[in-house]
Protein backbone atom coordinates (compact mmCIF):
# COMPACT_ATOMS: atom_id res chain seq x y z
CA UNK A 1 0.00 0.00 0.00
CA UNK A 2 1.22 3.79 -0.59
CA UNK A 3 1.96 6.50 2.30
CA UNK A 4 -0.37 9.18 2.89
CA UNK A 5 2.96 11.06 1.14
CA UNK A 6 2.98 9.11 -1.85
CA UNK A 7 -0.94 9.57 -2.66
CA UNK A 8 -0.76 13.53 -1.88
CA UNK A 9 2.58 13.78 -3.98
CA UNK A 10 1.11 11.78 -6.96
CA UNK A 11 -2.36 13.36 -7.08
CA UNK A 12 -0.81 16.89 -7.21
CA UNK A 13 -0.33 16.20 -11.32
CA UNK A 14 -3.76 15.57 -11.87
CA UNK A 15 -5.36 18.23 -9.74
CA UNK A 16 -2.89 20.69 -11.19
CA UNK A 17 -3.78 19.75 -15.14
CA UNK A 18 -7.60 19.23 -14.29
CA UNK A 19 -7.72 22.73 -13.24
CA UNK A 20 -6.04 24.14 -16.23
CA UNK A 21 -7.82 22.12 -18.35
CA UNK A 22 -11.34 23.70 -16.66
CA UNK A 23 -9.68 27.08 -16.73
CA UNK A 24 -8.54 27.04 -20.56
CA UNK A 25 -12.23 25.79 -21.19
CA UNK A 26 -14.10 28.37 -19.90
CA UNK A 27 -11.64 30.76 -20.61
CA UNK A 28 -13.97 33.30 -22.06
CA UNK A 29 -15.62 33.87 -18.24
CA UNK A 30 -12.11 35.57 -17.07
CA UNK A 31 -13.80 38.87 -17.93
CA UNK A 32 -17.14 38.05 -15.47
CA UNK A 33 -14.40 38.14 -12.06
CA UNK A 34 -13.28 41.37 -11.23
CA UNK A 35 -10.31 42.30 -9.08
CA UNK A 36 -9.05 38.35 -9.45
CA UNK A 37 -5.35 38.91 -9.18
CA UNK A 38 -4.89 39.68 -5.56
CA UNK A 39 -6.68 36.46 -4.58
CA UNK A 40 -4.70 34.37 -6.71
CA UNK A 41 -1.58 35.58 -5.07
CA UNK A 42 -2.59 35.70 -2.07
CA UNK A 43 -3.72 32.22 -2.54
CA UNK A 44 -0.12 30.80 -3.85
CA UNK A 45 1.27 33.17 -0.92
CA UNK A 46 -0.62 31.16 1.41
CA UNK A 47 0.88 27.75 0.62
CA UNK A 48 3.99 28.48 1.49
CA UNK A 49 2.54 30.12 4.50
CA UNK A 50 0.38 27.18 5.42
CA UNK A 51 3.74 25.09 5.39
CA UNK A 52 5.22 26.53 8.15
CA UNK A 53 1.85 26.98 9.76
CA UNK A 54 1.75 23.30 9.75
CA UNK A 55 5.18 22.84 11.63
CA UNK A 56 3.56 25.00 13.97
CA UNK A 57 -0.21 24.26 15.06
CA UNK A 58 -1.65 20.74 14.87
CA UNK A 59 -3.62 19.41 12.62
CA UNK A 60 -6.81 19.50 15.03
CA UNK A 61 -6.36 23.32 16.44
CA UNK A 62 -6.35 23.95 12.16
CA UNK A 63 -9.88 21.80 11.34
CA UNK A 64 -11.33 23.47 14.30
CA UNK A 65 -10.39 27.35 12.44
CA UNK A 66 -12.00 25.77 9.43
CA UNK A 67 -15.19 24.55 11.12
CA UNK A 68 -15.75 28.11 12.66
CA UNK A 69 -15.16 29.63 9.43
CA UNK A 70 -17.61 27.63 7.12
CA UNK A 71 -19.97 27.79 10.38
CA UNK A 72 -19.76 31.78 10.28
CA UNK A 73 -20.06 31.63 6.42
CA UNK A 74 -23.40 29.18 6.59
CA UNK A 75 -25.03 32.08 8.83
CA UNK A 76 -24.14 34.87 6.28
CA UNK A 77 -26.01 32.77 3.72
CA UNK A 78 -29.03 32.41 5.94
CA UNK A 79 -29.17 36.48 6.46
CA UNK A 80 -28.49 36.62 2.55
CA UNK A 81 -25.27 38.69 2.64
CA UNK A 82 -23.27 39.04 -0.49
CA UNK A 83 -20.44 40.38 -1.70
CA UNK A 84 -20.40 42.98 -4.67
CA UNK A 85 -17.64 41.47 -6.61
CA UNK A 86 -16.57 44.95 -7.52
CA UNK A 87 -17.23 46.13 -4.18
CA UNK A 88 -15.39 47.84 -1.31
CA UNK A 89 -15.41 44.47 0.80
CA UNK A 90 -14.54 42.53 -2.03
CA UNK A 91 -11.21 43.67 -2.35
CA UNK A 92 -10.67 43.57 1.39
CA UNK A 93 -11.90 39.81 1.77
CA UNK A 94 -11.23 38.44 -1.10
CA UNK A 95 -7.21 38.32 -0.64
CA UNK A 96 -7.80 37.12 3.16
CA UNK A 97 -9.91 34.10 2.19
CA UNK A 98 -8.00 33.48 -0.58
CA UNK A 99 -5.11 33.61 1.67
CA UNK A 100 -6.63 31.16 3.94
CA UNK A 101 -7.07 28.66 1.30
CA UNK A 102 -3.53 28.47 0.35
CA UNK A 103 -2.69 28.55 3.97
CA UNK A 104 -5.28 25.65 4.77
CA UNK A 105 -3.59 23.84 1.36
CA UNK A 106 -0.18 24.13 2.49
CA UNK A 107 -1.09 22.90 6.13
CA UNK A 108 -3.49 20.06 5.47
CA UNK A 109 -4.12 19.48 1.79
CA UNK A 110 -7.72 20.53 2.31
CA UNK A 111 -8.34 24.17 0.63
CA UNK A 112 -12.15 23.28 -0.69
CA UNK A 113 -13.94 24.98 1.62
CA UNK A 114 -12.37 28.50 1.44
CA UNK A 115 -12.44 28.46 -1.79
CA UNK A 116 -16.45 27.30 -2.06
CA UNK A 117 -17.00 29.71 0.21
CA UNK A 118 -15.44 32.36 -1.39
CA UNK A 119 -16.83 31.88 -4.77
CA UNK A 120 -20.58 31.90 -3.26
CA UNK A 121 -19.70 34.86 -1.59
CA UNK A 122 -18.99 36.52 -4.66
CA UNK A 123 -22.46 35.09 -6.27
CA UNK A 124 -20.78 33.71 -9.01
CA UNK A 125 -23.23 31.16 -10.83
CA UNK A 126 -22.38 27.69 -13.35
CA UNK A 127 -19.82 28.00 -15.41
CA UNK A 128 -18.46 31.30 -13.57
CA UNK A 129 -18.37 29.80 -10.44
CA UNK A 130 -16.44 26.31 -11.79
CA UNK A 131 -14.42 28.65 -13.34
CA UNK A 132 -13.87 31.19 -10.89
CA UNK A 133 -12.92 28.03 -7.75
CA UNK A 134 -10.92 26.61 -10.85
CA UNK A 135 -8.73 29.68 -11.07
CA UNK A 136 -8.20 29.84 -7.35
CA UNK A 137 -7.27 26.39 -7.10
CA UNK A 138 -4.98 26.40 -10.22
CA UNK A 139 -3.00 29.21 -8.43
CA UNK A 140 -2.86 27.32 -5.32
CA UNK A 141 -2.06 23.69 -7.14
CA UNK A 142 0.47 25.32 -9.24
CA UNK A 143 2.33 26.83 -6.02
CA UNK A 144 2.39 22.97 -4.45
CA UNK A 145 3.76 21.57 -7.47
CA UNK A 146 6.68 23.59 -7.13
CA UNK A 147 7.19 23.11 -3.37
CA UNK A 148 6.70 19.77 -4.09
CA UNK A 149 9.23 19.59 -6.61
CA UNK A 150 11.72 21.64 -4.42
CA UNK A 151 11.57 19.22 -1.90
CA UNK A 152 12.55 16.70 -4.12
CA UNK A 153 9.29 14.50 -3.57
CA UNK A 154 8.70 13.65 -6.78
CA UNK A 155 10.85 10.04 -8.86
CA UNK A 156 9.90 8.41 -11.72
CA UNK A 157 7.31 6.33 -10.17
CA UNK A 158 5.26 8.60 -8.52
CA UNK A 159 5.35 11.27 -11.62
CA UNK A 160 4.21 8.58 -14.07
CA UNK A 161 1.44 7.58 -11.88
CA UNK A 162 0.60 11.19 -11.67
CA UNK A 163 0.23 11.40 -15.72
CA UNK A 164 -1.75 8.44 -15.98
CA UNK A 165 -4.21 9.85 -13.56
CA UNK A 166 -4.52 12.59 -15.79
CA UNK A 167 -6.52 10.69 -18.15
CA UNK A 168 -9.78 10.05 -16.42
CA UNK A 169 -9.56 13.79 -16.01
CA UNK A 170 -9.52 14.60 -19.71
CA UNK A 171 -12.71 12.77 -20.19
CA UNK A 172 -15.18 13.40 -17.46
CA UNK A 173 -14.13 17.28 -17.29
CA UNK A 174 -15.04 18.05 -20.26
CA UNK A 175 -19.00 15.89 -19.58
CA UNK A 176 -18.95 17.65 -15.98
CA UNK A 177 -18.55 21.02 -17.96
CA UNK A 178 -21.59 20.12 -20.41
CA UNK A 179 -23.96 19.10 -17.27
CA UNK A 180 -23.02 21.78 -15.55
CA UNK A 181 -24.78 24.48 -18.23
CA UNK A 182 -27.93 22.00 -18.04
CA UNK A 183 -28.47 22.88 -14.42
CA UNK A 184 -30.30 25.90 -13.63
CA UNK A 185 -29.18 28.86 -11.33
CA UNK A 186 -31.49 28.27 -8.09
CA UNK A 187 -30.39 24.66 -8.18
CA UNK A 188 -26.72 25.53 -8.68
CA UNK A 189 -26.68 27.83 -5.98
CA UNK A 190 -28.84 24.80 -3.57
CA UNK A 191 -26.12 21.96 -4.95
CA UNK A 192 -22.68 24.42 -3.74
CA UNK A 193 -24.84 25.62 -0.31
CA UNK A 194 -25.76 21.84 0.27
CA UNK A 195 -21.91 21.10 -0.27
CA UNK A 196 -20.94 23.22 2.30
CA UNK A 197 -23.08 22.25 4.75
CA UNK A 198 -21.67 18.96 4.23
CA UNK A 199 -18.18 20.02 4.81
CA UNK A 200 -19.15 21.53 7.94
CA UNK A 201 -21.16 18.08 8.78
CA UNK A 202 -18.06 16.46 8.38
CA UNK A 203 -15.70 18.25 9.86
CA UNK A 204 -17.74 18.59 13.28
CA UNK A 205 -17.48 14.84 13.16
CA UNK A 206 -14.40 14.42 13.01
CA UNK A 207 -13.85 16.52 15.49
CA UNK A 208 -16.46 14.94 17.79
CA UNK A 209 -15.16 11.44 17.46
CA UNK A 210 -11.16 12.36 16.89
CA UNK A 211 -11.38 11.11 13.36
Amino acid sequence: FFGVEHAIVVTTIPVVFSNLQIVWLARHRFKEIPQIWPPLLAGALGVGLGTWVLATLNERTLTIVLTVWIAIYLMTVLFNLKIEPEGKAARVFSPVIAGGAGICQGAVGMSGPFIATWAHAMGFLRETYVFATSLLFMSISVTHVLGVGVAGLYDQERIVQGLLAILPVMIFIPLGMRLTKRVSPRVFNLLIIAIIALMEVRLVWGLMTGG
